[in-house]
């Protein structure tokens, strides 16, 4: 499994709103359709005005091919929001769900 990290910084409080539904909105709804993803997560830390997104892939070949998608997409972000991003791809070393 691959996670892919986006990170955004100097978030203010008016987008907040507007951030966490292009994400859930406009992103996810594609992320979804594209074979070989495995999950989302959105965490914020409105304190320090800092986002980031996870998304989970099957595998680095579809992780890569889901790049281009989701750079569209952040590149429309940044060009509605003027807020930059940067982009990570880590490999899952270890996953353990929580025990019921």
């Amino acid at each position: 499994m691959v996670a892919r990290l986006v990170r955004f910084e100097g978030i203010n409080e008016a987008e907040w709103g507007i951030g966490s539904g292009w994400f859930e909105d406009d992103y996810l709804p594609v992320a979804e359709h594209t074979d070989g993803f495995e999950g989302a997560y959105l965490f914020a830390d409105r304190e320090l005005g800092r986002v980031v997104s996870v998304t989970l892939w099957r595998d680095a070949e579809t992780a890569a091919a889901s790049e281009a998608v989701v750079r569209g997409h952040l590149e429309h972000y940044e060009e509605i929001m003027g807020r930059g991003w940067t982009m990570e791809t880590f490999d899952v070393t270890l996953a353990r769900p929580a025990l019921r």
